[in-house]
Parts: C-alpha cells; structure tokens; sequence
C-alpha cells in the first residue's frame, strides 16, 4: 500500500472486511493453539527490541504483513494471562463480548471530553454502574447509585488510579474539615493548604497501589500489622486503627482517610469490615474499601451480608471488571457515595467545552469526578458483559473458579506434605510444605519451577 493512496476516512466496505478478516484469522489461530504455547514468554530482554529498532518503515505495510509481524515477533514474547495453565499474579478474565466490543469502541472512535461529546457513552456508563450495583445486591435507595443524585459510579483504568483519586480527595476533604469554620480560605485556596500532618492508614497486607496513591497524594502512611482474624485469615480492625490514630493525634498528626481490604492481594484476606459501623462520622476520616479481586463475589446471594456491610461502611469503595468479572483489562470500577467529594478536587472546565444542561441523573460531567478528561466508551464494553452473561452466566462463572479451588484445598487438607498457611473461601488457594524450615520451601518453590518446564507452566507465586 502507497502512503498517497491511503485515506483512512475512505475505506470501502470490502477493505474493511477483508482488513477485519486478517486481524480475526490471527486471533482465531493464537486462541487455537494457545492452549500448546509456553505460558511465559520465551525471549531475553532487548530480543522484541530487535526486531522493532530499524524505524518507522518509509512505505507502508499490509496488514498480511503486519499481522505476520504480530505472530513471529510479538507472540512469542507475551506471557499468556488468558491460558489455560496461567495461575500466577491475579485472574485477567476476558471474555468474547468484551474483545468484541473493542473493535466496537475502535470504530467509533469517540473521546469523551463530557456528555455532549458523547451522549451515549455517559448515560450508557451511568445505567451499567447502576446495573453493578444491582448485581452487587444494593439497596434501591444505595447513595451509591447516579439515581439517587448524591453519588455514583465511574469506570477507571485500574484500582491503583482509582486509589489515587481517593486519596486526593480524601485529603482535600480533610482540609475542608478542618476550615469548615473559616471564611478567609476559598476551596482555591484549601488545595495549597500543608498535607504533611495527615495519615492514611491500611493493613501491611494492602496491595503496594495503595500507599503508591498514599504518596501521589502527598500524606503520610501508617501501616498497621495484619492479625490473624476469626474468619482465619489476615485483616486489621477497627479498635486497631483508632489505637493508632489515638496515638497520632497525640503527635499532632491528623487521621485522614482509612482503607480497607476485601480480598487482599496476598492473601484473600477480609479487614473486619463490620467492626467499621459508624467508623467515618465517629472519627472523622474517610473510609475506603478496596475490593479489587474479590469485590464480584457479591453478585452470589451467599454474600449479601457482606456486601451491605461493606455499603454501609465505606465512602467509596473500587472492585476491578478486569479480574473475576469477564470485562477484560482495562475496567475498574469506582463508587462514591457523595459526587461533591470528588467534583470538588477535580471540577475543571473551559472555553472551548461545550454549554450542557444542569446534571441531571444521565449527564453527569465525569471529566470532574476524576483525573482524565478524555474518557473511552468502555460503558459500550461492560453493557456488552453483562448482557451476553446476565446475572445467572456471572454467578455460573465465579462459582466454577470456587468449585475450583475447593477442590485444590481439599486435595490440600487430605496431603501429608502441604498445608494451607490461612483459610481462605474464593479463588485464591495458599499453602506451604509441612515445615517451618525456610530453605526447605524455597527450595520446592525452585524445584516447581523447573518442573515447569521453561514456562510452559506458570502455577504459583510465592507470597508472604
């Protein structure tokens, strides 16, 4: 193909569809194999590199060309996160509705800057953060939902920049707090106010996003140490965390925002949420849950209790689409029970934006509830999931990966040479050899490795 002869506003019906055929023939032939491939990639650093360093080529290529490319030189440096023997890092569950739907999205190309720039693809995002809170067994008259015109829901790139957000935000609501009283400060002004003395607190077990966003934020950290909890496994509670706080405030530190674990990275482990009751409006801080991994467990009915609890605590809280629920990377999904807390921080506006009407429920201006501007149709995505799968095809989905890894615990509990080192109820299985001799368990991690077989496995990853 000549560069003078391409017009990508111009292609006919029949180049597309023989473009979408070339690029639907690889990906039918990596998903037909891709059971037979390594599960790790099978190059050395700098080797893709290689392949790539002569430039960008002066004539352009075909895509026969391109995706001949794609196979011999980028294939076989991918770790595979959607094979059948990948059990390392977390679950990355695509699904065919969420691959779909981003040739979908590519087509139409939108960016949305507001409502007006894409109607659809606020008020579609609006309807399927409501859908979730459906799944997720909220109450109708949750806060949590854009129909209660307090707070709602927003698709993010991942959980860690959804822990950013609330960590910014959390700590310009402590300085609203703490000038609440003044009328010499603007809310301009609260945003330069010194944040040295705040603390946000976690358990030693939160995932490192956390005190990353902790940091971003420009607050201090306080890691509390996990406890082994009744349900026999790690957390912190709540007569932990005011310990600490009472202790800070002693230091002339201020408590800021809390965040809890449910499912957390290590371990699976719960924060003892219920203990949280009342914990923001008697301390005075933020409360935030992250519920990256296990957060779609309270689509099943057995964890109804759970959810509520977790609802009822927390002044947001996140869960990923990109790991137990079939909506493919990237998809996080954000919960405010107040909007103002984030329009607040990130209200932004200009010139060359568009007039729109006063928010209503459908239009929102999500540009203000977070740190991009330019926002992906990902809505487009998740109204696809969730409509291909429905309620019934998700809660089939988590309960096989728990019939799953039932099984492996009880295979665990019947052995005479491992055990699990906490008890845990999802996904995720933790277990050791039957010694406390330190060298003895790397050394059988060492030995699993090679056993599989230059990557062709990826089985476990060590922890703790």
């Amino acid at each position: 193909m000549q560069n003078q002869e391409f017009n990508p506003f111009q292609l006919s019906s029949q180049q597309l569809s023989s473009s979408v055929d070339e690029a639907l023939t690889l990906l039918k032939d990596h998903l037909d194999k891709l059971g037979s491939l390594p599960v790790k990639a099978q190059v050395e650093p700098g080797a893709v590199a290689a392949q790539f360093a002569q430039g960008v080529p002066e004539s352009g290529q075909s895509l026969t060309e391109l995706c001949a490319h794609i196979q011999k030189n980028l294939l076989p440096a991918v770790t595979h996160w959607q094979h059948p023997k990948f059990f390392a890092y977390y679950p990355a569950s695509t699904s065919i509705p969420a691959i779909v739907s981003e040739l979908i999205i590519a087509t139409i190309g939108s960016v949305g800057l507001q409502w007006s720039a894409n109607p659809a693809a606020t008020e579609l995002e609006c309807i399927v953060m409501d859908w979730i809170l459906d799944l997720l067994q909220a109450p109708k008259e949750s806060p949590f939902r854009h129909t209660s015109r307090q707070g709602g829901g927003i698709i993010q790139n991942t959980a860690g920049e959804a822990l950013t957000i609330v960590m910014v935000a959390a700590r310009i609501q402590a300085h609203c707090r703490k000038h609440k009283e003044s009328q010499t400060l603007s809310l301009e002004d609260l945003y330069w106010q010194d944040s040295s003395s705040l603390v946000a607190y976690m358990s030693d077990q939160t995932h490192f996003s956390g005190p990353k966003a902790v940091r971003v934020a420009g607050i201090r950290l306080r890691k509390l140490p996990a406890q082994r909890l009744a349900n026999g496994n790690l957390g912190i509670t709540a007569a932990q965390v005011r310990e600490a706080m009472q202790k800070d405030r002693e230091q002339g530190l201020t408590p800021c925002v809390v965040q809890l674990n449910f499912g957390s990275t290590n371990t699976c482990g719960y924060d003892d949420l219920a203990s949280f009751h009342g914990f923001a409006e008697s301390e005075n801080v933020w409360i935030h849950v992250d519920a990256a991994y296990a957060g779609p467990a309270f689509i099943l009915p057995e964890w109804q209790k759970s959810s509520h609890t977790l609802q009822d605590i927390a002044t947001s809280f996140n869960f990923n689409g990109s790991k137990w629920f079939l909506c493919g990377f990237d998809s996080a999904f954000l919960f405010i029970r107040d909007r103002k807390l984030l329009k607040q921080v990130f209200s932004a506006d200009g010139d060359y934006l568009a007039r729109v009407h006063d928010e209503e429920v459908y239009n929102p201006e999500l540009k203000d509830w977070s740190i991009p501007l330019g926002r992906r149709f990902r809505a487009l995505r998740i109204w696809m999931v969730l409509s291909y799968f429905g309620r019934e095809g998700l809660q089939h989905f988590l309960r096989r990966a728990i019939d799953q890894a039932d099984h492996a615990r009880a295979r665990i509990e019947a052995s005479s040479s491992f055990e699990h080192i906490v008890k845990t109820d999802l996904g995720l299985v933790c277990f050791k050899l039957k010694t406390d001799d330190k060298i003895k368990n790397e050394s059988f991690i060492k030995k699993l490795e090679a056993l599989s077989d230059h990557g062709k496995q990826f089985l476990i990853y060590p922890s703790l």
